[in-house]
């Protein structure tokens, strides 16, 4: 199936985008989607809808809706953070969250582009979930930074499209959109 990037404007698109949003992300990763909105409104964070690029006879995928996933990414300095992405529980396992990287890489190929991912260094419950993570995002041309990160209490790894970024560059991208609160939750790790 071939997918588009479309920019959520619509309030259809932005409450199944919020939906999978919250049933994505475990609690202590979410920000209030009211600052999400808020930032966006502000011209510093992008919400993204994937979608089918159309519909071919026959082929319709088994959806109760376009939507097949989202990506929010927030943009400042030349730097774009994947801050969330998800696929529908629905559409994975075809390929969907592969293509929908690329597209992003080639969105915002003018900027340094980054995401964190849980920690693989370890043991959890999820463990093999989070490796299998950290795989996909490798094959898709994404690099891990030499630094770990403690977000809201849970341990990261930076990953990005092979440019460096230094962990004060990624601290002030959070303070700048986000405000104290929030990168006052991050934290170098030794």
């Amino acid at each position: 199936m071939e997918i588009k990037l479309t920019s959520a404007n619509t309030a259809e698109q932005l409450s199944q985008i919020e939906q999978l949003y919250m049933e994505a992300f475990p609690p202590e990763e979410r920000k209030p989607f009211s600052l999400i909105l808020q930032k966006k409104e502000e011209g510093l964070v992008d919400i993204l809808s994937i979608e089918p690029l159309e519909a071919k006879q026959g082929h319709t995928p088994d959806l109760s809706s376009p939507i097949l996933g989202e990506a929010i990414l927030a943009r400042e300095n030349g730097l774009a953070l994947l801050d969330y992405f998800a696929i529908s529980p629905k559409a994975r396992g075809a390929g969907i969250g592969s293509k929908a990287l690329q597209l992003l890489l080639q969105r915002y190929s003018g900027y340094r582009f980054l995401l964190e991912i849980e920690s693989v260094f370890h043991a959890s419950p999820d463990l093999d979930w989070r490796k299998k993570r950290k795989e996909f995002y490798l094959r898709g041309g994404m690099r891990c930074m030499d630094y770990l990160v403690c977000l809201f209490g849970v341990e990261m790894e930076v990953l990005t499209n092979g440019c460096l970024v230094t962990f004060d560059e990624y601290h002030a991208l959070y303070q700048n959109i986000f405000g104290s609160y929030i990168a006052g939750h991050i934290k170098l790790l030794p």
